[in-house]
């Protein structure tokens, strides 16, 4: 019973907030309630994830994307809201990405709200700490935004110049690490029209945006497979993923 109230506690009201806040462990938003529950609902994604899968992490900009787009093997375990700081604190719970064929990691642009650029780099080297270095990591750039679009009108800490900063630092965190290919989705989208491939608020894609991001993801994946020709190939048949994202992970924003 005592247990059953405390799950309660934690999900039906504001008591993350308020403990975040009053000790100062974290920015309060930083760990939404949305957030803790899309944690939750992606557990069960994560405990039917095949050995060797192609495993997705980061935030709403990969928890939207298809993973049969990627893979038959691949599994999206994206999280809308994640940032540097919650993504390694989440991983501790799954399973997947430690037995895992590749792991995909699109992060980032989320952690703008609550610090600099700069200060991601020991985030990072726990996320790829995380991992086994014997699984290939591919590291996805933070992709640009129109800051003429509603959500850089009123997000001020959605700019491009601290876009590419931050993505200086995760270039050099992945070139720090063993079996790490950082993947620059940066030109791809910085000369596509916003309405072609990013959806109306300027910040989160379109159909075709996905199947772009899904098509840098899918050039990556082929060229750890050059790279290791004894390995089995990331690109090829086998069972299908996990099912798609559904709404519980693609909260809050992105």
């Amino acid at each position: 019973m005592l247990h059953a109230a405390v799950i309660v506690l934690v999900l039906k009201t504001n008591f993350l907030l308020l403990a975040g806040k009053s000790l100062g462990i974290v920015p309060p938003e930083e760990w939404s309630i949305p957030l803790v529950q899309g944690m939750l609902a992606l557990g069960e994604r994560d405990a039917a994830a095949d050995i060797d899968s192609i495993v997705l992490l980061g935030d709403s900009l990969i928890a939207q994307l298809d993973p049969l787009a990627i893979h038959t093997r691949a599994v999206n375990l994206g999280l809308g809201g994640d940032t540097t700081e919650t993504l390694p604190a989440r991983m501790g719970g799954l399973r997947a990405p430690g037995q895992a064929r590749s792991v995909v990691i699109g992060i980032g642009v989320n952690d703008l709200k609550y610090r600099t650029p700069q200060t991601i780099a020991p985030n990072i080297a726990r996320i790829l700490g995380r991992i086994p270095p014997h699984i290939p990591v591919i590291l996805l750039s933070v992709l640009p935004v129109d800051e003429a679009g509603p959500a850089a009108r009123a997000r001020p800490y959605l700019r491009n110049g601290a876009i590419q900063s931050m993505n200086a630092v995760l270039k050099a965190a992945c070139e720090a690490r063993s079996n790490c290919r950082y993947a620059d989705a940066w030109p791809a989208f910085s000369t596509a029209r916003p309405d072609g491939l990013y959806g109306g608020d300027g910040w989160h894609l379109s159909a075709d945006g996905n199947r772009a991001l899904s098509a840098v993801i899918r050039s990556a994946l082929t060229m750890i497979d050059a790279q290791n020709p004894g390995a089995a190939p990331t690109i090829g048949h086998g069972p299908a993923s996990a099912a798609p994202p559904n709404d519980a992970t693609r909260l809050p924003q992105p």
